[in-house]
């Protein structure tokens, strides 16, 4: 058992940048169907795959609720988790909350976001959110830290969404490491009511740029088939999402990276019947 737990220690240690400025927070690991597309959600059109840019509850009709968790690499003790839950305020605004956890025994973070999206035409969005962010590690204390981010999502032609977001612009620091400063743009087209298409690039200050990719497919209404991939390195991604007549939906995915392994994840989305994605 502590072996296992040191393994996953050197693991978790491994997925963060050092240096002379060096930063605090892991990858987060999306909701399992954003999971299962490579990551590639930032011009999502709704929250079918989970709240990705701050824009996009202001698309979304009534009110949801995500869970989710994934084992990173199937490492003992390392464990994540999040919730997700979203509400029209009025026909043009909406808001939402995302809580998420992440880490072992030895070190855990926890983000809680804020989320506001206002809609201010038929076809574009705009989106900002407040975050707190903590860090604990039981031998050496904890810390805190508040930033922001921003949205914007637009369907500038039918079925083709561009959507672009920053997190950290002001490169807040979280005790003596900078919470990570990220941009994402990137596309969606619908080619057919069955079949979604995704591309975005990502920069991250302390890396190199990750290009990612995803597709959705519906072979039939209830059934949701995914498939994606990111860059740096390459790595491959599958899942599955069935939608039941209740409102529920229940989601699968996994992630293979070529070191570490392979990243199962799993996540429950609730909305009232008529109002899902």
């Amino acid at each position: 058992m502590q072996m296992n737990r040191l393994f996953g220690w050197l693991l978790l240690l491994s997925c963060c940048p050092f240096g002379a400025s060096s930063q605090v927070f892991m990858r987060a690991f999306d909701p399992a169907p954003a999971f299962a597309m490579g990551g590639a959600s930032v011009a999502y059109p709704g929250l079918g795959a989970g709240l990705a840019n701050e824009a996009a509850p202001a698309f979304q009709q009534g009110w949801g609720i995500w869970a989710g968790s994934a084992l990173p690499y199937t490492v003992e003790g390392w464990s994540t988790a999040t919730l997700q839950a979203y509400t029209r305020i009025d026909g043009n605004s909406a808001a939402a909350f995302d809580l998420s956890h992440n880490g072992t025994d030895a070190y855990q973070e926890q983000r809680f976001r804020l989320n506001y999206a206002r809609r201010l035409s038929p076809r574009f969005a705009f989106g900002g959110s407040a975050d707190l962010y903590r860090v604990a590690a039981p031998e050496y204390g904890s810390a805190n830290a508040a930033s922001f981010g921003l949205g914007v999502l637009a369907e500038p032609v039918k079925n083709l969404w561009l959507g672009a977001r920053i997190q950290n612009p002001l490169q807040i620091k979280l005790g003596d490491d900078i919470l990570p400063t990220t941009v994402r743009i990137g596309g969606a087209w619908r080619s057919s009511r069955a079949l979604l298409w995704l591309l975005e690039a990502e920069k991250d200050l302390e890396r190199p740029v990750q290009v990612r990719a995803g597709i959705e497919y519906r072979p039939i209404e209830s059934v949701v088939l995914r498939a994606g991939m990111r860059s740096a390195p390459g790595r491959m991604s599958l899942g599955a999402g069935f939608l039941l007549k209740n409102g529920l939906s229940i989601h699968a995915a996994a992630e293979w990276h070529p070191v570490l392994g392979v990243t199962p994840a799993a996540a429950l989305h609730f909305a009232p019947p008529g109002k899902q994605d």
